[in-house]
């Protein structure tokens, strides 16, 4: 039995050596030293018709209409480019405007004097104003002939505004002096439309499938927008003012890509009907009255309105408006 003990001790001991023979293998370590964890960054660029890419607070005004007159369009191009660093998500651009400020310019007023017989009006030289001077509004009296004013000097203020269909003379109320003060034109100024055309790759070669100016891209390309979101009258005609601080979806832009942006504005012909609701001083449907119909637009001549245009490029969509019931 003893010798049986010392057997089993002796085995015991050899699989305890052999054991830790086994855990003594070869073995090896890297380290890998430096590691970053770095932010990436949301990159909008802008580009006009020409191709010129403007980054940062460099982006110039892309309007500069000196000369609208009504029922004209005026059209702008450019595009964005997103050159974003690897996000999993594309991004979402829109157009914000935003800061309106409006200009006026005080109306002339051209006295010039009407002598009506029997109902035939004329234009005369304007007789002499008694006790001297020059006249003024106001100064005419019982008997003498009327002064007629400037255009847009009626339109804002009142006076006589054109004749009837039997060629008597029709005064005005006006619809208000310094109009462009109260910034009212961006109310006459309709957004014809906006559209999108892209995404395109820019690592492409310039071409049909990456085009550098707006005049490159096909006319299948580009896309309507639909804007009646944005209509808060319910009148079905979208006007600047309603874009005002509204930020308007254009779509998605992934990395590397670029979409092109066409805009159109329209600057508004006023019936007077849209004004006097009640019922207009003219006869629209009578030739000899039509041309005196939308007198009130004189009122917007000369009048200036400023705004802002902000670019924007957002990870996470905006919730849209909900759309003004008709």
């Amino acid at each position: 039995m003893k010798k049986i003990l010392v057997s089993l001790m002796v085995i015991a001991v050899a699989v305890g050596l052999l054991a830790g023979a086994t855990a003594a293998d070869f073995s090896d370590i890297e380290v890998s030293q430096g590691n970053t964890f770095a932010t990436g960054a949301m990159d909008l660029t802008v580009s006009d018709y020409t191709g010129t890419v403007y980054n940062g607070e460099t982006v110039p005004a892309f309007w500069q209409v000196e000369d609208a007159w009504p029922c004209c369009d005026k059209s702008i191009f450019f595009d964005l480019h997103n050159e974003g660093q690897g996000f999993q998500v594309q991004p979402w651009a829109y157009l914000h405007l935003k800061n309106f400020e409006c200009g006026w310019v005080v109306p002339k007023t051209v006295y010039k004097w009407i002598n009506c017989v029997d109902g035939v009006c004329t234009v005369v030289p304007a007789p002499p104003k008694p006790g001297g001077g020059t006249w003024n509004e106001g100064d005419q009296g019982t008997g003498l002939p009327k002064p007629v004013n400037e255009p847009e000097y009626v339109a804002e203020c009142g006076g006589i505004a054109g004749e009837d269909v039997d060629g008597h003379l029709v005064t005005v109320p006006g619809v208000g002096c310094c109009y462009g003060e109260n910034c009212l034109l961006p109310q006459h100024i309709g957004v014809i439309l906006i559209d999108v055309a892209g995404p395109y790759d820019t690592s492409l070669p310039y071409g049909p499938d990456n085009p550098k100016m707006s005049s490159d891209v096909p006319a299948a390309d580009w896309e309507h927008l639909n804007i009646t979101r944005y209509d808060d009258n319910g009148d079905g005609v979208i006007k600047l003012n309603e874009l005002d601080c509204k930020q308007i979806e254009l779509g998605q832009i992934p990395n590397c890509n670029k979409i092109w942006v066409h805009i159109a504005l329209h600057l508004q012909d006023i019936d007077e009907d849209t004004i006097f609701p009640n019922g207009g001083f003219f006869d629209d449907t009578i030739p000899a009255e039509a041309k005196w119909d939308h007198w009130p637009t004189n009122a917007i001549q000369k009048d200036k309105v400023k705004f802002d245009m902000s670019f924007e490029l957002l990870q996470v969509k905006v919730p849209a408006p909900t759309p003004t019931p008709p």
